[in-house]
């Protein structure tokens, strides 16, 4: 389950986290997904469309008690995630077959990992960051952060960007491991680094969005806003967009100059259901999309804040929307997928998995990949016959 900011202060630790790569001159396919949220900016929108008529195309089981917290990144028709019990998994988007696994002791991927194309870059539960090897899985070099690590790194300019539960926000050399340089603050820091013009975005559980100089690890300005929060904030046309534990969602503008400061454009708050918030939000042109812990997802218009639609669901959505074409893929503490429409809002499919979903769902290929508590990690894609011609169960509205 998404972990719970806490507005009280943490003491510095002396060595923080923040595990993120991907090198910008490393070339990858447009329906990759590298990061957790996709890309450096964490937009969280698939390059590829999805069908109405979805099915289960496979079903994938992590070995004994093991469930998927963690998203998945999928690269060249290969998706790699970790599980709650130590093993790291690649398995084909094709069939649902296993690649290779490799499992690390005294280890837990809650987080997801990140991808430069040959390299992995994973944090775990305790507080360990490791580079494996992409073709078998084989450790190229680990480091300590002293302190969980729940969000997925970024990897950019050759540095893996990584946050972790002490506060730390850590470069490392994505080639040798070699910390570069670390900022802290006194609050966890449970968000993926999400990159915009060479500034980092850092939303933080000491109540406020952190802009960070990416080359250095400089602070260079804050927002302050009205709750903690573990929430990756989504970047798109200079504005940031996240949600808090005070239940309110909020549009940042971002400087277009050095000597100018981040401003709140927006903020709303649902009048019903002011729950706090811990899913990321997916942004596109027309819309941004998030969930809530008041059994919902939302769509607000990104210039002003209005809301577009409100869709109740039976269960809480931690889970992180994904936007794929004309449609909302969200997932639920209660183990419902649904695919909505991105206009209206309206349910076009849903699949009851049972387990929980606090993963996110990864659209790639015309698929969704999303893994559950319960250690299976599903595939949907077009609508057919299992290898056992059986029609697999799922529910359309």
């Amino acid at each position: 389950m998404k972990r719970q900011c806490k507005p009280t202060a943490w003491p510095s630790l002396s060595l923080a986290v923040f595990a993120a790569v991907l090198a910008a001159t490393v070339p990858s396919r447009a329906d990759d997904w590298h990061f957790v949220r996709r890309d450096i900016a964490s937009t969280g929108v698939a390059e590829s469309a999805l069908p109405d008529a979805l099915d289960v195309v496979w079903e994938y089981q992590a070995p004994g008690d093991a469930g998927f917290e963690a998203t998945a990144v999928v690269v060249a028709g290969v998706i790699y995630v970790g599980d709650n019990e130590g093993t790291f998994h690649a398995v084909r988007l094709a069939d649902g077959t296993a690649v290779w696994t490799k499992s690390f002791d005294d280890a837990n991927f809650l987080a997801g990992a990140a991808s430069d194309g040959q390299h992995l870059f994973v944090g775990d539960a305790n507080g360990i960051v490791r580079c494996l090897a992409m073709a078998d899985g084989a450790e190229v070099w680990s480091a300590s952060v002293e302190a969980e690590v729940y969000a997925g790194p970024t990897v950019y300019d050759g540095r893996v960007l990584v946050t972790c539960e002490a506060g730390g926000f850590v470069a490392f050399d994505a080639a040798s491991g070699e910390q570069q340089w670390k900022f802290e603050i006194d609050a966890p820091l449970r968000c993926t680094p999400t990159v915009v013009a060479g500034r980092v975005l850092l939303a933080g559980c000491d109540s406020k969005l952190h802009l960070i100089d990416a080359t250095n690890g400089t602070q260079l300005s804050t927002v302050d806003i009205d709750a903690p929060t573990g929430a990756t904030a989504a970047a798109r046309d200079g504005r940031a967009y996240f949600g808090t534990e005070g239940g309110t969602f909020f549009a940042v503008d971002m400087p277009s100059a050095d000597d100018e400061l981040p401003a709140v454009a927006w903020t709303y708050r649902d009048p019903d259901r002011g729950q706090p918030i811990r899913s990321a939000a997916a942004v596109s042109d027309k819309l941004v999309a998030y969930g809530g812990q008041g059994k919902a997802v939302y769509a607000l218009d990104p210039a002003s804040g209005a809301l577009k639609w409100r869709k109740t669901t039976r269960s809480r959505v931690d889970s992180s929307p994904v936007i794929a074409g004309d449609r909302v893929v969200a997932a639920t503490e209660r183990g419902i997928v649904y695919l909505l429409d991105a206009a209206t809002g309206e349910a076009k499919w849903q699949f009851e998995a049972g387990g929980s979903f606090t993963a996110s769902p990864v659209v790639v290929a015309g698929r969704i990949i999303l893994g559950n508590g319960n250690g299976t990690l599903y595939c949907f894609g077009s609508k057919k016959r299992t290898t056992e011609g059986t029609e697999s169960t799922v529910k359309k509205d």
